[in-house]
């Protein structure tokens, strides 16, 4: 299930809708037709154009930050950093020795807890 943010015009309030699966693929077709539509099926190149992709993340501690820290002993930077570093193996199809500066693997290969 997702959702849409919409309004009817410029200067109305903001509508959200759930969208089923199926209205999440009416979207995407009316969007890519959208594309189509402006650059005349592709005759028209879109060189200043970019497109940018926002993947977002939260991470849950059983405990408070400050408890993690105190109690278990575990840096929390440490364990984002190493899911960010998942993500972005993921996102970029890279190992992660070409997304870390040289030198720095071996210390991200280390226990997630140090």
């Amino acid at each position: 299930m997702g959702t849409k943010r919409t309004r009817t015009s410029l200067l109305a309030e903001y509508q959200t809708l759930s969208l089923a699966a199926d209205d999440q693929k009416r979207e995407k077709e009316a969007a890519f037709d959208l594309l189509d539509a402006l650059t005349r099926s592709g005759a028209l190149p879109m060189d200043h154009a970019s497109l940018h992709v926002v993947v977002a993340a939260t991470h849950c501690f059983d405990k408070t930050v400050t408890a993690t820290v105190v109690q278990d002993n575990v840096n929390p930077i440490k364990k984002v950093e190493r899911s960010m570093l998942i993500m972005a193996t993921t996102l970029h199809v890279e190992p992660v020795a070409a997304l870390v500066r040289a030198g720095m693997e071996p210390a991200l290969r280390g226990a997630p807890d140090e």
